[in-house]
């Protein structure tokens, strides 16, 4: 580029200048042959201005110009044509483009001021795309259909299948049932004439396994409607080792292991009666002191429970021991709360408070109040929630490694026993041993990172394994590239792009036993909420108020007239230039 100057076809302009020059070199040659017929100057003035012309022709040279107001108009899935053409109107020469989230775009970006997206939305994965252009979103209309849906989808035998979620825009008359593998019904609910409608639904799967359940829409005389798929993996309950620690014993150890015992945990408890001596019980497990923490101790455990000053108050050999089973081992450590705890400050190294000066709370979905420490969880602290449905803002988990530390703010949760709230309870603790229970037989800790894995779009998953030198392999058996965490040395990081619907797998080349299964749904399952989810996404990342325009650079090419006269000029002059010569 010279001066704004620039070429479309510049990746010519050597072999055509170097062209030019031999022609040039070749007419010079011949003309000069036949100089004492005059004119031989004039000639090869012309003849360089001719093939100058012929080149540039060639060539196609363009120029920059400023543009301030060209606006795009992308239309997604679900766009209304009464919106895309009052857009039109009102701005006058928009360019629309259309969305695919398996073609690119950013070409036809690059030459546009702003832009404006309508319908449901690009698709999260894309919105790297439009990081260069200012982008507004016109959030679509909300359609009839299931907006939000959570359920747990890894159970263990034995625990309810828990459904909730809402219905925007619902028939009236119509039920939402809930059906197992063989389209059995299990449970079900009426819907009613609401812009909104909030449904819960729950069964107990009695095998385990994969499953298929379904969750199905049906007029008033059974015919269905909609239908969308519920993957649900069950496994067998297994035998998990809790070994719970305290300096004295109280109210909550005590209700807390014998519903631990009653529940089927295999339990050790010491309890220090004074230096150096201490009295155990155990629950489902033959006897087995504990005297020293050691790695070898406590690799024969998968979740330790301790209360705060017990864990504090552990020399600095010893929490490195528990650190290192930790991270190393998988071993999951809860820390029973206490006043101490939350006057730790930077002392405490998995989590950080700050005070809300709430006593009491209600458990989401649930009439239940129970008593907590006025406290709460800093969030930007890297810790995760247990249950955000459930026990959100009141117990979270920190991962170190292969394992998790986890703490809550709930105060004397056995009185929710002693008020015969069982379930409360239950529910409470059995998700907060769920959430850092490691077992100790997985090489492969694997977490999936998209919400609703389709065919032919990315499926992001996050690994921690202590393995060295392996690769994963998907449901092809092709080979996913990982990206190593730079600072955590066991955690990585990986895409695939699954071809088919259904159950899809992840391993580690030639070990079977680390197979990680998940569900790929097909394009039309799930529309209303995938729709919903990307225009919550599209209004989030782009927001509603329409953003200046940028200023944009972009080529024009330069009228050819004025080269094409001068071409044609000369090579009429050099075509009646011999003529001329010979009748003199």
């Amino acid at each position: 580029m010279i001066d704004g100057i620039s070429f479309v076809q510049k990746e010519l302009l050597l072999p055509i200048i170097s062209g030019g020059v031999l022609l040039f070199a070749a007419f010079i040659f011949k003309e000069w042959q036949t100089r004492n017929k005059g004119k031989f100057t004039l000639n090869a003035i012309v003849a360089f201005i001719t093939l100058f012309a012929l080149i540039l022709i060639i060539l196609e040279p363009s120029k920059e110009v400023e543009i301030q107001h060209k606006q795009g108009l992308l239309l997604t899935e679900g766009y209304r044509t009464a919106q895309q053409d009052s857009l039109e109107s009102i701005y006058e020469g928009i360019q629309v483009l259309e969305y695919n989230h398996k073609q690119s775009v950013r070409w036809a970006l690059d030459s546009l001021t702003s832009l404006l997206v309508i319908g449901d939305g690009v698709a999260p994965y894309d919105f790297y795309k439009f990081d260069s252009i200012p982008t507004s979103y016109l959030a679509n209309e909300i359609t009839s259909g299931i907006t939000k849906v959570k359920f747990n989808d890894h159970l263990v035998l034995g625990d309810d299948l828990k459904l909730n979620g809402t219905y925007a825009k619902p028939k009236p008359g119509s039920i939402l049932v809930l059906q197992d593998s063989r389209g059995n019904g299990l449970d079900s609910i009426l819907l009613k004439d609401k812009s909104s409608q909030n449904f819960s639904l729950k069964a107990v799967p009695k095998v385990s396994g994969d499953f298929i359940f379904k969750l199905s829409q049906k007029d008033n005389v059974g015919k269905v409607l909609a239908s969308n798929p519920l993957p649900i993996t069950i496994r067998k309950k297994e035998p998990i080792r809790v070994l719970i620690v305290n300096t004295f014993p109280t109210f909550e150890t005590k209700y807390l292991k014998n519903f631990l015992a009653d529940q089927g945990y295999e339990v050790t408890v010491r309890s220090q009666l004074t230096k150096g001596k201490f009295k155990f019980e155990y629950f489902n497990t033959k006897a087995s002191p504990i005297y020293q923490f050691t790695e070898e101790s406590l690799s024969k455990f998968n979740v330790v429970i301790t209360d705060t000053e017990t864990y504090f108050n552990f020399g600095k050999t010893v929490k490195n021991r528990f650190e290192h089973s930790i991270r190393e081992n998988g071993l999951g450590l809860f820390i029973q709360p206490t006043e101490l705890l939350f006057k730790l400050g930077k002392a405490m190294p998995y989590f950080s408070f700050k005070s809300d000066g709430v006593n009491e709370v209600q458990l989401p979905n649930s009439t239940v109040n129970i008593e907590k420490y006025p406290f709460t969880f800093n969030e930007t602290f890297a810790v995760n929630a247990i249950d955000s449905n459930e026990l959100g803002k009141l117990s979270y988990y920190k991962q170190l490694g292969l394992g998790r530390v986890a703490t809550t703010t709930l105060l004397n949760s056995y009185q929710l026993l002693l008020q015969g709230k069982d379930q409360a309870y239950k529910i409470i603790w059995t998700q907060i041993l769920d959430k850092i229970v490691q077992r100790k037989e997985q090489v492969v800790a694997w977490q999936s990172q998209t919400e609703l894995p389709k065919v032919g779009e990315p499926y992001s998953f996050v690994l921690r394994t202590g393995l060295e030198d392996f690769q994963i392999i998907n449901t092809e058996e092709k080979r996913i590239p990982l990206l190593q965490d730079a600072n955590v040395s066991f955690k990585y990081s990986g895409t695939t792009y699954p071809k088919k619907a259904g159950w899809n797998t992840l391993e580690v080349e030639g070990d079977s036993t680390t197979q990680f299964s998940y569900y790929v749904y097909d394009a039309d399952d799930w529309k209303s909420l995938s729709a919903s989810n990307t225009r919550a996404a599209n209004t989030k990342k782009f927001g509603k108020g329409i953003k200046e325009n940028r200023t944009v650079m972009v080529n024009r090419p330069i009228s050819l007239l004025l080269l094409y006269i001068l071409f044609l000029l000369g090579i009429g002059w050099l075509w009646l230039s011999p003529k001329l010569s010979s009748q003199s």
